[in-house]
């Protein structure tokens, strides 16, 4: 994290990508310290406009969290956590219709899961209103930020 931040990024993917197969081979697959090693990796690839690489590891991470959470994994705020995630990438390459299908289950998932008053919770209403905005859709995004 710190190379990235440094803007050093063939050095942070570098060292992320070992990280990655430390915690693959010495955690396993099932661990959430493994699935988080992707969402980084596919935060640096997204930094780098690689979208299409970002993606494949988010969608590997949100796999990795299914098994590391059990029976209960797709409804873990982890997982809301990451559909936020994939939501920016999408909007950022202008799949807008994907992002917004991402904001709203994410927004179910800690709407149930941590209530609506939660910290979360508000971070997928204020994206909501990024989409909805970038979208044109100034009513609606009016509506996610009240």
């Amino acid at each position: 994290m710190v190379l990235y931040r440094a803007g050093d990024m063939a050095g942070a993917i570098t060292q992320q990508h070992k990280e990655l197969i430390i915690n693959e081979r010495c955690l396993g697959l099932d661990h959430p310290d493994t699935a988080h090693s992707y969402g980084n990796m596919a935060l640096f690839y997204h930094g780098l406009n690689q979208t299409g690489l970002a993606l494949r590891h988010m969608s590997r991470k949100l796999l990795l969290l299914s098994l590391s959470c059990g029976p209960d994994g797709p409804d873990h705020p982890d997982v809301a956590a990451t559909y936020i995630n994939v939501a920016m990438m999408y909007q950022d390459i202008g799949r807008r219709n994907i992002a917004l299908r991402y904001l709203q289950e994410a927004l179910k998932k800690n709407e149930r899961l941590l209530g609506v008053e939660h910290i979360q919770t508000a971070v997928c209403y204020h994206a909501l209103a990024i989409a909805f905005n970038r979208m044109g859709a100034y009513k609606l995004s009016l509506q996610a930020c009240i």
